[in-house]
């Protein structure tokens, strides 16, 4: 019986289905207009428009555009129920492969129209004015369009909503079950209700009212019950700023998924929306005002909720520190300066792994909560927890949360997999609190519901469901629909104090995407170069205004770390975009090293100018270390030291000599002596200050190795463990020359791979105890991996990788489950693997990913996938990489100095002055502690005032002093957001006292007299 009965009441609703709509009219006199991106919201003149046939195809290739413009005259049969207008292509599928429309109503912007959007209500007149603007979509040729008008029987649907739902929950509920009976009962009495005999007859439309009644009063009124469990539902729609698209066509995507909010709110009073990405505001706010202002209308009337906390959803293991600070930064500031609203989640659904910096830029931030669903990726090891507390390297805490959704299925324990892109089905509502782990904690679940990653967001169905579904129908919880922040604040009541609560420490390792580290290295290249410049520019700037009067350039400097920050999107700097991304990327970098260049140069130059031209030439010393090391100087290389730290002096000489020899393939240095086979390849490297071998017997470091590279998924995103099974050494000489250049000796070897070639300057110093290896890729392969490999006689069972702000230890050795998925890993400016007194560190200028075991330390220099981008890592492509052996452990060497150095390296200029103006050495901070670092030195965002950003990189808690050469009126330590904490107004001598927890972060905001 209950078989019969489920097959007739799913019949039933088919039939229910196919009698929502009537009248339907295919559009006539439709006429076209092709063009490129639109400027503003007017169409195009009517002279510019061409008839457009029911059956033509428009669109002249993947990104192309179209205005369309569509003459609605409603037949007056048809004027005394509602009108629908239908706007359709042949296309199906994933909507942001396919054509897409903004859908302009009488000159008002009303919605966007996709694959998934097809509808938009006419009301109140008989004659409607309707322009499409059409995107073709980015991977789309040519499509159809197809317009009609038709009428809705709103009673039919209904109904066909109410027995749809419960008949759904039906998929899963196990059929010897009560819920599943009681249902299935109620369900069957419904539609015996209906009279079927003629469909569209009065008598069925009279049945379906008596149904309808019927499960309002017996089904949803007196059967349903709340439920203990509650799955909070929020609209949403993930829009990727750029992947399989531009940045500008984001700023039309914008347009069409807000707008469809907005017209859905009109519909829906109960809906409520959540966006994050500053950025994506941004773009509403320069493309559509008006659009803009209903959007902030709506968030002031609390329908509208606008959190997620960062600029765009950055990735968050290849941006420095400090720019997971200026993300946060700019991204809250946008909000509370647009909307008056303070964010406190970290919205990261998306995004490929998350650094264990995190947790202490967030809290500093004033983020309360990190949201993902991205670890449910994972290749093997599913997370234990959906709710824990998430610790960093500094020991700081923060709350985080796992999104959960996914399809129950009957008979099926929940599989690891989640999504952030829901829907409001029974089977998803329901499969979002099977998967939730921590049921003990809170009987409570988010899940996010509507389309995304191209866009598009909620539709009508999703918030019919929705409706049926908060009356609580039994075997499912309960949906409710409302806003993020408010599920948190309950999570937190609830969880705060629980001992119950689990902990999390450390960084959330992806299990996934680990090509991401490498992929398009030239965009990762200028990712890095642009860091330091923005803070070196910031820095000499500040150096500038104290010295010499001169204002601070902060809105250009702002421009450009905006730039910066949007290219830190989780699809742009992984490499995981289309070529006409990173084609834009180029272009943004230029224009980032535009806006810098001249601000710092000048700033170099009007210090310089207040120096006596007799001190030669004055060094500028970037970083946080006293600087000792090499500059350029009259062309070639000169070693200088005792230049301050973040500060510059006139040194008293500069050394260009060296005595380093190299005979029968075997060079020697003060530091080193080293023997390269016929290959010229490194198989003996003895530390002479050690007395020490570094490479083991038999084996060959420096060793270019080019891996197959074929992922079983994600092309450009994936770097698979079978990989490293196998591969070729370029091995193959073409050519040696030696270089003297001033302080140092270089020993350049061409080299050619297939159709691809590689020339390396081998670089040695008395002075400088790094080896570098500049390397210049003219690369023009596919599908291969090109790892630098060093085999080192080093005993160790973990290794450390700079990180954010701090550093991270992971293992060599493959013992666990965990530890064997992290066969490639990321790290930022070294890598270091030490024994009790002794190590080698392999430092870098512009890579990311990593892989060190058994003794032999990797770094991943390219890939070459086809897709989405076939040329990606062809081309030419720089970078330098050193190999730094020392004593001691990472912490008692030079490593992190000789990383800095390298990737930002002193410069120098001639002193142009009559006289001393200026000290002839300054910094506008010295600290007494080495393991301590001033990272930034700027203005504040919101006044004039001085900003030092500090850290403390060996995990050891410290007491430091900072000296100050300049009066200072008002001192403070400060959040990140640069809020005053507590004050620290230097003594008498200008020094001020902060003690440190390992690896903290402290940001002190100073007002210097006379400001």
């Amino acid at each position: 019986m209950s078989n019969s009965a489920y097959r007739k009441i799913r019949r039933y609703l088919e039939l229910l289905k196919s009698q929502r709509y009537y009248h339907v009219r295919p559009l006539e006199g439709i006429r076209q207009c092709p063009c490129g991106y639109k400027e503003g919201h007017t169409p195009p003149p009517p002279e510019a428009f061409v008839p457009f046939e029911a059956d033509a195809l428009w669109g002249s290739g993947p990104d192309s555009h179209a205005w369309f413009y569509l003459p609605v005259e409603i037949p007056e049969e048809m004027r005394d129920a509602p009108v629908l207008l239908q706007v359709r292509t042949e296309r199906s599928g994933w909507d942001a492969d396919n054509p897409q429309f903004l859908v302009y109503v009488d000159g008002v912007l009303r919605q966007g129209m996709d694959t998934n959007h097809t509808q938009l209500p006419l009301e109140g007149k008989t004659h409607y004015e309707v322009y499409l603007y059409g995107y073709i979509g980015p991977r789309v040729e040519r499509a159809r369009l197809y317009a009609t008008i038709c009428n809705l029987r709103p009673e039919v649907e209904k109904l066909w909503y109410d027995i749809r739902v419960p008949f759904e929950s039906l998929g899963y509920l196990e059929p010897d079950s009560g819920a599943y009976a009681a249902i299935l009962e109620r369900l069957t009495a419904a539609v015996d209700l209906l009279d079927l005999y003629a469909l569209g007859s009065p008598e069925f439309f009279a049945s379906v009212a008596r149904a309808s009644d019927w499960m309002d009063r017996e089904f949803y009124g007196s059967f349903c019950r709340p439920s203990p469990v509650t799955v909070q539902c929020i609209g949403h729609t993930h829009i990727d700023c750029a992947w399989l698209w531009t940045l500008r066509q984001t700023r039309e995507k914008v347009q069409r998924s807000f707008a469809t909010v907005l017209e859905l709110m009109r519909r829906y009073p109960e809906y409520r929306f959540m966006s994050s990405q500053a950025f994506l505001y941004q773009n509403l706010r320069e493309e559509a005002p008006a659009l803009y202002e209903e959007v902030r209308q709506r968030i002031c009337e609390g329908r509208w909720e606008c959190e997620g906390s960062m600029w765009v959803e950055a990735d968050c293991n290849l941006p420095s520190g400090e720019s997971l600070v200026r993300q946060v930064v700019y991204g809250k500031r946008f909000f509370r300066r647009e909307f008056g609203v303070e964010n406190r989640i970290l919205w990261l659904p998306d995004v490929f792994g998350y650094s264990p910096a995190l947790p202490q830029i967030l809290r500093k931030c004033g983020v309360e909560w990190f949201v993902t669903s991205k670890i449910s990726w994972n290749d093997e090891n599913r997370m234990p927890y959906d709710t824990f507390l998430w610790k960093g390297i500094d020991g700081t805490s923060v709350r985080a949360y796992f999104l959960t959704a996914q399809d129950k299925k009957r008979g099926q324990k929940p599989a690891r997999g989640t999504t952030y892109v829901a829907h409001t089905t029974p089977a998803m509502v329901a499969g979002t609190w099977d998967r939730y782990q921590q049921k003990n904690l809170s009987p409570e679940v988010l899940l996010t519901f509507g389309y995304g990653d191209g866009g598009g967001g909620p539709t009508p169905e999703h918030l019919e469901l929705a409706r049926r579904l908060s009356h609580g129908i039994p075997g499912t919880p309960n949906a409710r629909v409302g806003f993020a922040g408010e599920f948190f604040d309950r999570l937190a009541r609830q969880i705060d104090g629980n001992p119950h609560l689990p902990v999390w420490q450390g960084e959330l390792y992806l299990e996934f995407h680990r090509g991401t580290y490498t992929t398009q290295a030239k965009n990762k290249r200028n990712n890095r170069k642009s860091e330091f410049l923005y803070l070196n520019t910031e820095w000499l700037c500040c150096l500038d205004r104290l010295l010499n009067g001169t204002p601070y350039p902060k809105a250009e400097l702002t421009q450009g770390w905006e730039m910066i920050l949007t290219n830190q999107f989780h699809d742009i700097i992984p490499g995981s975009s289309i070529r006409e991304v990173y084609e834009q990327c180029d272009r943004d970098y230029a224009r980032i090293r535009e806006i810098a260049r001249p601000l710092r140069d000048r700033a170099q130059e009007r210090i310089a100018g207040g120096l006596a031209a007799g001190h030669g030439c004055v060094v500028f010393n970037p970083n946080p270390f006293p600087g000792a090391g090499l500059v350029r100087w009259q062309g070639k290389a000169a070693y200088v030291a005792g230049i301050p730290a973040k500060g510059y002096a006139c040194p008293a000489a500069l050394k260009t000599t060296h005595r380093i020899t190299c005979r029968d393939r075997v060079a020697e240095s003060r530091f080193y002596r080293i023997a390269f086979d016929e290959h010229w390849q490194m198989v003996s490297l003895f530390d002479k200050e050690n007395g020490r071998e570094v490479i083991p017997q038999g084996c060959v470091a420096n060793e270019l190795r080019v891996y197959p590279d074929y992922p079983d998924q994600y092309d450009a995103w994936e770097w698979q463990e079978y990989s490293l099974e196998e591969y070729r050494p370029i091995d193959a000489v073409d050519g040696v020359e030696f270089v003297d250049d001033g302080a140092r000796y270089g020993i350049r070897i061409r080299r050619t791979h297939m159709h691809s070639t590689v020339v390396q300057t081998v670089w040695l110093s008395d002075d400088v105890a790094r080896i570098d290896f500049e390397t210049l890729l003219d690369w023009h392969d596919e599908h291969q991996m090109l790892k630098a490999a060093f085999p080192v006689d080093v005993n160790a069972a973990r290794a450390t990788y700079e990180c954010q702000y701090g550093s991270v230890e992971r293992p060599t050795h493959k013992n666990t489950s965990w530890d064997a998925q992290m066969f490639e890993v990321c790290g930022h400016k070294y890598a270091d693997l030490s024994e009790g007194n002794y190590g080698v560190a392999l430092l870098n200028d512009c890579k990311y990913g990593y892989d060190i075991h058994d003794g032999v330390m990797q770094l991943s220099l390219l890939r070459c996938p086809t897709y989405p981008d076939e040329t990606a890592d062809h081309g030419e492509s720089a970078c330098t990489y050193s190999l730094y052996p020392h004593s001691g452990s990472l912490h008692c060497s030079d490593t992190v100095r000789l990383a800095y150095d390298l990737n930002n390296p002193m410069t120098a200029l001639p002193t142009a002055g009559e006289a001393d103006r200026l000290p002839v050495s300054y910094a506008p901070v010295s600290v007494d502690c080495p393991n301590v670092l001033c990272e930034v030195c700027k203005e504040a965002e919101d006044s004039d005032c001085l900003v030092l950003r500090l850290y403390e990189v060996s995990n050891t808690r410290t007491d430091a002093v900072l000296r100050l050469p300049f009066a200072v009126r008002e001192a403070w330590l400060c959040d990140m957001n640069e809020n005053p904490i507590a004050p620290c107004t230097p003594d008498g001598e200008g020094r001020i006292r902060c003690s440190f927890r390992g690896f903290e972060i402290q940001t002190l905001k100073l007002r210097p007299a006379g400001c």
